[in-house]
């Protein structure tokens, strides 16, 4: 009466042995994931400074290349055409240092007297807040130099890392237009021979699909969000100029460039005028006006504008895209956070078409209601 009971468990013993091993292949094969993924973040953290210069290259030169193919269709080299795309970048960028460079640099000088303004207000509140605390609670210290002290050193170590990363950053822009140069000359030939690399027509048609669709779709992706962006930038100088605050071609500019971070940027742009604010008006309400207007135009940027132009193709998680330029921001600073959303886009493109994520790449959608439809 037993042996069936026996023989049973005789063979189930090496079925819980299969089931342990499965087990333990997954743990370590998630390890090695993990291990993985560090290795790859260690390595794009210390190896920035070499890095960042071919990852901004490479989207510049992706950006652009249409516009050297044009000028090739003229019958002009390809070389050549690539030098003159390269050199108009260098002169528009130069032109923007000569227009932007002197307001920029008046307002760096005026940092003391707005630090001064701000920590006179911050004081007015303070001293407020002690005589609240001295009421509620007499034998707790006052310490009314704290907010302007500390205020002060934050102004001082900003100041500071900018002046010291100066140096760094002309040589990393310096390479940047030297690699572009090549990706531009180069690159289509680099594609041909990895083309050519795969063993089966079938892998040598879908390299070319993946890679004519990165590159119009990237730049597709860059030629919108751009217009956009000038818009936005275009926009805030126009009601700078109708509040009266100096400089309008500064700050629309600025809200241009820095809306290429999504979120954070604005954000940031939002801290500045704030300050600017302050420095241009006596009282609190029309200072925070400077960054209330911008924040209206944001507003309508970010929620009828982009989603209505960029569709549902380019439409992202806002959580997943906020820690991802968070993520990018720590590894690379500020060019991460300008860099983090085309890169999310090359990332969600390639996942598509190598099936990457499997059913995983569903996060990466913003509107599910609309998916579903």
């Amino acid at each position: 009466m037993n042996s069936p009971i026996v023989h049973h468990n005789l063979g189930s013993r090496p079925d819980t042995q299969i089931l342990r091993r499965i087990n333990f292949s997954n743990t370590i094969g998630m390890a090695l994931n993990i291990l993985v993924v560090i290795a790859v973040l260690y390595t794009l953290y210390f190896c920035r400074t070499l890095l960042l210069p071919v990852f901004v290259a490479g989207f510049i030169a992706l950006f652009s290349s249409p516009l050297v193919r044009l000028l090739a269709d003229f019958k002009l080299p390809h070389p050549l055409a690539a030098a003159l795309v390269v050199i108009f970048l260098l002169f528009m960028l130069g032109l923007t240092c000569v227009f932007l460079g002197g307001p920029a640099a008046h307002w760096l000088g005026s940092l003391p007297e707005l630090g001064n303004k701000l920590t006179a207000h911050l004081n007015g509140f303070a001293d407020q807040f002690n005589l609240l605390r001295s009421q509620v609670m007499p034998s707790a210290s006052q310490e009314s130099n704290a907010v302007s002290s500390l205020f002060e050193t934050i102004l001082f170590s900003a100041v500071s890392l900018a002046a010291g990363t100066t140096a760094m950053f002309l040589v990393q822009v310096a390479a940047v237009f030297v690699i572009t140069y090549f990706f531009l000359v180069y690159g289509d030939n680099l594609m041909r021979n990895f083309v050519r690399s795969q063993s089966s027509f079938a892998e040598k048609k879908k390299a070319v699909i993946i890679f004519q669709t990165v590159r119009d779709d990237i730049s597709r992706y860059a030629l919108l969000i751009s217009i956009i962006n000038i818009g936005l930038g275009a926009a805030t100088a126009c009601v700078m100029a109708i509040i009266g605050v100096e400089d309008p071609l500064l700050w629309g500019t600025l809200a241009a460039m820095l809306n290429f971070a999504p979120y954070i940027g604005p954000l940031l742009l939002c801290v500045i005028l704030t300050g600017v604010g302050f420095l241009e008006y006596e009282s609190v309400s029309m200072a925070l006006l400077v960054p209330g207007s911008f924040l209206a135009l944001n507003f309508i940027e970010s929620q009828l504008v982009t989603p209505t132009v960029l569709g549902r193709r380019f439409n992202m998680n806002p959580l997943l895209v906020v820690l991802w330029m968070f993520a990018w921001g720590w590894l690379w600073g500020v060019i991460g956070l300008l860099i983090a959303i085309p890169l999310l886009v090359c990332f969600k493109i390639l996942s598509l078409h190598l099936n990457l994520l499997g059913c995983w790449i569903n996060l990466l959608d913003g509107d599910v209601a609309s998916n579903k439809e």
